[in-house]
């Protein structure tokens, strides 16, 4: 399994230093990191092979050469196996650890990490959740044209709230989950595209 570290984490670590805001990306990280290694964890146990671990500056991210037992309710297990983590953390921090701000950082990051984890929205986990229910409905292809739009219309309007958030409380760890959500957006979008390309490519040899 290869490691690759993206050196723009470190520019990542100035921004949120220069911001005051240190300790809180740090947390997001380390919780980011828990979250994927779940999804790790996971996809070993359900006999997939792990591609690559990119480390960046929204924690890291997970590719696989392929997904062991590929069926409908072992990729819904995947994709729930990081939010459910999160939810753990903070059912667990909420409940049993003394009172202090770090305990409430740590309560507040992995409450966050659970339910912006699960938009609808790709490739978060909530998205290719719904996917692949839409999938059993309607098919891949329709799937995959409803999600991109899907995902697109519901960024646009996230996009709006966040940028009020922004203005009224001038917190950076809300602008940078926006940049990272149409980060992700548009590397899903590029894939889409592609496979669109590639699908029209062997219908005209057929």
């Amino acid at each position: 399994m290869k490691i690759e570290i993206n050196l723009k984490i470190i520019l990542a670590i100035i921004l949120f230093f220069l911001f005051d805001d240190i300790s809180t990306y740090l947390i997001f990280i380390i919780f980011i990191i828990i979250h994927e290694f779940a999804h790790l964890i996971v996809g070993i146990a359900l006999g997939g092979k792990p591609k690559s671990i990119n480390i960046n500056p929204f924690g890291l991210s997970l590719d696989f050469y392929s997904y062991g037992k590929d069926n409908f309710f072992c990729r819904i297990l995947f994709y729930f196996s990081g939010p459910l983590i999160n939810l753990l953390i903070f059912l667990i921090s909420a409940n049993f650890y003394k009172s202090n701000s770090y305990k409430i950082e740590i309560i507040y990051t992995n409450l966050a990490l659970f339910l912006f984890n699960l938009l609808p929205i790709l490739p978060l986990d909530g998205g290719k959740i719904l996917k692949e229910v839409l999938k059993e409905i309607i098919g891949i292809e329709k799937s995959n044209r409803f999600m991109i739009i899907f995902s697109k219309t519901t960024l646009v309007i996230i996009s709006f709230i966040y940028s009020i958030v922004i203005i009224k409380i001038k917190n950076i760890m809300f602008l940078f989950l926006l940049v990272y959500l149409w980060y992700l957006y548009f590397i899903e979008e590029k894939k889409y595209y592609i496979y669109k390309k590639v699908k029209e490519s062997i219908r005209e040899l057929i």
